[in-house]
């Protein structure tokens, strides 16, 4: 059954009390909000016919209403009205970022601690899928005779730099031909599991090379497989901002769900595609995360890249305001990781001048 646009003003105006407020809302309080045009009675009928409809919940404490999952859905689907950030509010963004930056874990962390910050909800950022980057160089660094760090850079950054051993030692100036060999494979390209098989024509131009070639290759195939994983996690205390947190144990329980890894990829890892999306209370495939909203967008760095970024609270969320800060988050974070790759590349380059001068 459509609502009637009387209706949907008395269902937008319950949300927007109850988003503000968590009480129950009662008649009176609507008559006030929609300048007395309706009687309290008429809002009474009204709102006992949007309660049928599934729209509304009334606590058995309270003669007021709440909205139920479905009444939100309808309320972002259709009600919402979409507030624009003032400039200070898209300038909050640079505070957390800083231009010495390379490592893409530190912008990521950035970009957690921001979004939290403005939106007052649990931030996660999850990293580029390391299956859709660009490699743009890699290379071995000397630690001891015997170890030398891996260091992956893409266009999205310094990914991943990895320590490895080896079984005997080895100079710098054969981690230099493994490294040219290596960008020789893979600069240029989308990293995937293919690439990393090694083909034998390839293996027996490496004359001593192969124990390493092997290893790296091997590094680089663990943290392919794993890169789906790669996320961070800002404010989780400010859950306990929320009045539904008020319980101790239901507080306690969220905050370990946030530390499970597990849990939280499972409501935040996507590949739909979709730019935004918003997951509403019991629309949650996680059971543990059914009193939850998740709103989760795709951002990209250059053509191929995609990562997540999402908030996690409570289903009395401010959800125009989320949206308004994941729009603005999404667009920065692809520039700040997209300038972090290329300035990366840039000093790679020019040490690698330098060294062949």
């Amino acid at each position: 059954m459509e609502l009637s646009e009387r209706k949907k003003k008395i269902l937008k105006t319950i949300i927007d009390d109850y988003i503000s407020t968590a009480m129950p809302v009662g008649s009176k309080t609507i008559a006030e909000h929609m300048g007395m045009s309706i009687s309290s009675a008429t809002i009474r009928n009204e709102m006992n016919e949007l309660e049928s409809m599934g729209y509304l919940d009334q606590p058995h404490t309270s003669a007021g209403r709440i909205p139920s999952d479905k009444a939100f859905r309808m309320y972002v689907d259709s009600l919402m009205e979409m507030a624009q950030l003032t400039p200070p509010e898209m300038n909050f963004a640079c505070d957390y970022y800083d231009e010495r930056m390379v490592q893409t874990e530190s912008v990521l962390r950035a970009a957690a601690s921001a979004i939290s910050e403005a939106t007052d909800y649990v931030s996660v950022v999850m990293a580029p899928r390391l299956n859709r980057v660009t490699v743009r160089h890699i290379q071995l660094v000397p630690i001891t005779s015997t170890s030398a760090l891996v260091v992956l850079v893409t266009d999205v950054g310094i990914v991943r730099d990895t320590p490895v051993s080896f079984n005997s030692p080895i100079t710098a100036d054969q981690l230099d031909d493994v490294s040219k060999n290596l960008n020789k494979i893979f600069a240029g390209r989308v990293l995937s599991a293919d690439d990393l098989d090694i083909h034998r024509e390839i293996m027996q131009e490496l004359q001593g090379q192969r124990e390493i070639f092997t290893q790296v290759t091997e590094i680089l195939r663990d943290h392919l497989l794993s890169a789906d994983s790669s996320f961070t996690v800002g404010g989780t205390a400010r859950l306990l901002n929320h009045p539904e947190y008020d319980d101790v144990d239901k507080a306690r329980s969220m905050l370990s769900l946030l530390d499970s890894n597990r849990q939280i990829s499972s409501v935040i890892n996507s590949d739909d595609g979709m730019e935004f999306k918003i997951t509403i209370g019991s629309e949650n495939q996680n059971e543990q995360f059914k009193d939850c909203s998740v709103v989760t967008a795709t951002y990209k760095v250059g053509d191929r890249s995609e990562g997540t970024i999402g908030v996690i609270g409570p289903v009395r969320m401010k959800y125009d305001k989320v949206i308004q800060v994941l729009s603005y988050m999404k667009d920065s974070l692809a520039e700040v990781l997209g300038s972090s790759g290329k300035r990366i590349d840039n000093n790679v380059k020019e040490n690698d001048h330098e060294q062949e001068g």
